[in-house]
Order: C-alpha cells, then structure tokens, then sequence
C-alpha cells in the first residue's frame, strides 16, 4: 500500500509503511490512501499500527464505518478529487497564458523579458492541473506584465533606433 501523509496542512506521498516509519509518523498522524473515505489517524489503521512510534496498537475496527483495507471504495479525501487530478471547481476559468504573445515579444522585441514572460507562462497551466487556481492567476498575471514590458521597452528602442537613424541621414546631408 502507499499512503498520503498529511504534514503541516500540507500533502506528502505516497509513501510505503516502511517510508512513513522513517518519517516517523505518530498515531495522531494523519493518514490517507486509495479507499479510505477521509483523512484517518494512522494509529487507526491496523496496518501501519507496527510503524508507530511509541508502538501504539491501533484499534481492531475504524470508526464511521472507515475501511481498513486500502483497496475498497477509492475515495479521496480532497471533496471527490484525486491527489493527482483535483476537479476545479465550477467558478474556475482557465486564464491567460500570454505564451504565444511572449514567445514574439522574445523574438521580435526585447529578449530578456520575453523569456521571463514565457517562464510565467508555461506555470499557468500547470499550476492550474494541480488545483492552484490563485497560483496559475498570479502567473498569468506575471506572464502579461513581463510580455507587456517586454513589448514596450522594445518597442520604445526601436523608435528611439529609427529616431536616430533620421537625425543621423538629416544630418550628414547638411
């Protein structure tokens, strides 16, 4: 079985019981895998009461009807979302990329603030598939403001080029 450990609100795994001992879960430690309907103390599944610190013994069933065989009824803890697909809830629209205006404010602009604009640009989506939706808006926004940066410091260099240029062939006809 691996096992998702939750630590500092945060979700770790998968790992094996053996990993989870090396991490040194406690029986308060919360627990969970594929077929368990919620996050579970680990002191409350029997097979991960050996791996315990302190050698707490788990109790012989779980409570509100919970599963101690990890293979019966895949569930996720997440409100019906898998670890590694969250549904995006139903007010959550994909942003703005800005890669394709990026990719041409780097080849026909200002270079270096065109490859940052493409960084931000390729986190969208993937904060997004992950379920980060303020992350993938951040990085949306980052994305344009860089592409737009880019976009007018290139273009004010190249009017500040073609300004000099006709000041230049004014002048040496004169």
């Amino acid at each position: 079985m691996k096992y998702y450990l939750a630590n500092n609100g945060q979700q770790e795994g998968p790992f094996t019981p053996e990993e989870l001992a090396s991490r040194g879960i406690t029986p308060s430690s919360l627990v969970w895998c594929e077929g368990m309907t919620e996050w579970t103390q680990a002191g409350q599944v029997p097979e991960l009461s050996a791996y315990l610190l302190g050698g707490a013994q788990a109790p012989s069933t779980l409570p509100n009807g919970g599963f101690t065989n990890c293979q019966q009824q895949p569930q996720s803890p997440f409100g019906g979302q898998t670890p590694f697909a969250p549904q995006q809830p139903e007010t959550a629209v994909f942003p703005k990329t800005w890669l394709v205006e990026s990719i041409l404010v780097t080849l026909f602009c200002c270079l270096p603030f065109g490859i940052v604009g493409i960084i931000k640009a390729s986190q969208v989506e993937s904060q997004f598939r992950i379920g980060n939706y303020a992350g993938a808006q951040q990085s949306s926004a980052d994305a344009g403001k860089w592409t737009k940066l880019g976009f007018f410091i290139g273009l004010g260099v190249s009017l500040l080029y073609i300004l000099l240029v006709l000041v230049g062939v004014v002048g040496s006809s004169l």
